[in-house]
């Protein structure tokens, strides 16, 4: 995945279950260690590998105050039809509606339990090993109202 790359290259990392537009289309390649997305590199530039596949099959550039969002929300699915354009607050909203949030509904409750108990937002946060601010959108049910 060097600088000559050219964007249609990017399809050689992908298992396109032979067209079959229902499934996920996996990223084969090396992901990212820190985020553990699939990138890939087109003349020197680093980017998600799926911006490359929608800009590809849709001819639409991805400009630059948009995400690309999953409908299938499984972040090595690279088949252009579970992706589309959108904003940051699109993209939240889709995972507050899906509860994409990684806490298990079980976590949620016990959180809510050990906040009734008058538990500090920060040692409930230690314990779960997520920010601060996780628990405080919990307690003020900006995430996760419904649990």
């Amino acid at each position: 995945m060097n600088r000559s790359n050219q964007p249609s290259f990017v399809y050689q990392y992908i298992n396109m279950h032979k067209g079959d537009k229902n499934v996920c289309w996996e990223w084969t390649g090396p992901l990212n260690k820190k985020d553990e997305r699939p990138y890939f590199t087109v003349k020197g530039k680093r980017r998600p590998a799926y911006a490359y596949v929608i800009e590809t099959c849709t001819g639409i550039p991805q400009k630059e105050d948009e995400v690309i969002r999953h409908s299938c929300d499984n972040p090595i699915c690279c088949n252009p039809d579970h992706l589309s354009f959108g904003s940051h607050q699109d993209n939240m909203n889709d995972m507050k509606e899906r509860d994409r949030h990684g806490l298990p509904k079980t976590v949620i409750r016990a959180v809510r339990k050990l906040l009734s108990e008058n538990k500090t937002h920060g040692e409930i946060a230690k314990l779960y090993g997520v920010s601060r601010e996780t628990i405080t959108a919990i307690n003020n049910k900006r995430a996760h109202a419904d649990k």
